[in-house]
């Protein structure tokens, strides 16, 4: 049955009429000119300034935009919302239907956003007199909807960073190659072919669970809009869940291009901060498969060298530690995993051992696994060289040393280098 304008009044209950003045959303009905019939307290207060319900009927948004501009002649842009949006109930008007808009405009100075729907009523023979409306303040959703797209802008960039400094680097270690072709030079070529495998597998770890915590985010606002049962409070947490694991993949590019940096400069440095740092990279993986860490530091040590390297070498052990682990795992032997990291001083020398449950090396080829090209791992899995280069850089750019020996349940690595006093 058609709405009648002469139903208003009826209408105009008690109930409905302490329901309409005291929702946060905005409710007006218009006639054909934009006249206001009706305006319920949340637009008086919100968007007309008017004093009360009583005083926008028989006038329309322009009359509260100019009189607002009026009483702040020095500030041209206090008041623009009214005329801004005025032209969108003829819209409704001439489609004859129901629509949403999202209108703007400046409402105290400030910029105010609406989420608005109109839709015509009609007389008693089916023609249209007038519109009703809905408006909801998204102003902070809007802002937080800005401030999202900003940041993914952002992400994107880095992502174009991260791309274009892989692409340097390759460049670099090819140039490397071509001008020397000595071992040492074909060992770090080949090194970190290996590293940026394993790094982009680092990476895969480390967004997997930040992507479907923002997956699920984002299809938990998509269902609750769709039923309309979004409130502002669940919208903002999801959206700070979201912003959160957003930020925290963009550090972990930055954790990421600090490992490859290709700077080889001598310096002195601690190996206490750098595990960690390398430990942070691995997070991920070490999770994945249950592995647990400890970082036991039992002097304050400094090395010199190349503070990469060292970490290579570092990123090296740990993933050989992780590898043993997880075999332990399939073939369930063990259901934790266990890296000790242990750091000592000794006379001159710094002692690191990082120890695992990961069984241990066959005593047939435990004097074998720093050779070149030596694996027990499936072809698909390495290429025999990493306990190498972890050796060659330890041993002839650290003038350090690089041991290995079985425990009880697994193996310990053994690095030992020069102190150096700071």
């Amino acid at each position: 049955m058609p709405f009648e304008i002469t139903d208003l009044k009826e209408h105009n209950s008690e109930l409905l009429k302490l329901l309409t003045q005291h929702l946060p959303d905005m409710l007006w009905v218009k006639d054909l000119n934009g006249i206001y019939l009706y305006a319920n307290q949340s637009i008086c207060d919100g968007l007309l300034m008017a004093k009360d319900t009583k005083e926008p009927i028989g006038k329309n948004d322009v009359y509260f935009a100019l009189r607002e501009r009026e009483a702040h002649s020095d500030k041209p842009d206090w008041h623009t919302f009214g005329e801004l949006c005025f032209n969108s109930d003829q819209v409704v008007i001439d489609n004859n239907k129901a629509m949403k808009f999202e209108e703007y405009g400046n409402v105290k100075g400030e910029l105010l956003y609406l989420e608005v729907y109109k839709a015509p009523f009609y007389d008693k023979d089916g023609k249209i007199i007038g519109t009703v409306g809905a408006g909801r303040d998204i102003t902070k959703l809007k802002k937080i909807q800005l401030d999202l797209e900003e940041s993914l802008k952002i992400l994107d960039q880095q992502r174009e960073q991260l791309k274009s400094f892989n692409e340097e680097l390759e460049k670099r270690v090819k140039e490397e190659i071509e001008k020397q072709q000595n071992q040492e030079r074909l060992i770090i070529h080949q090194s970190r072919q290996a590293a940026m495998g394993e790094m982009l597998e680092s990476i895969a770890h480390q967004w997997r669970q930040p992507l479907n915590i923002i997956g699920l985010a984002t299809a938990n606002l998509e269902t609750q809009y769709a039923i309309g049962s979004l409130e502002k409070k669940d919208f903002h947490e999801k959206m700070e869940i979201v912003s959160l694991n957003i930020n925290y993949m963009s550090d972990t590019i930055d954790d990421f291009r600090n490992f490859l940096n290709p700077e080889r400069d001598m310096i002195t440095f601690s190996p206490q901060r750098s595990i960690e740092e390398v430990l942070t990279i691995l997070n991920a993986q070490l999770k994945s498969n249950k592995t647990t860490h400890t970082l036991i530091s039992n002097c304050d040590l400094h090395f010199y060298g190349v503070e990469n390297e060292f970490k290579q070498v570092m990123f090296i052990l740990f993933n050989n530690a992780i590898d043993a682990i997880k075999l332990q795992m399939e073939e369930k032997i063990i259901e934790q995993g266990k890296i000790t990291i242990s750091i000592s001083c000794l006379d001159d020398q710094g002692i690191i051992e990082i120890s695992d449950n990961g069984a241990g090396i066959d005593t047939n080829i435990i004097d074998s696994v720093f050779d070149p090209y030596f694996t027990t791992k499936y072809h698909s899995h390495g290429m025999g060289i990493g306990l190498y280069i972890a050796k060659n850089i330890i041993e002839t750019r650290m003038k350090g040393s690089l041991s290995v020996k079985n425990i009880k349940s697994g193996s310990c690595f053994i690095i030992s280098l020069p102190l150096i006093s700071h």
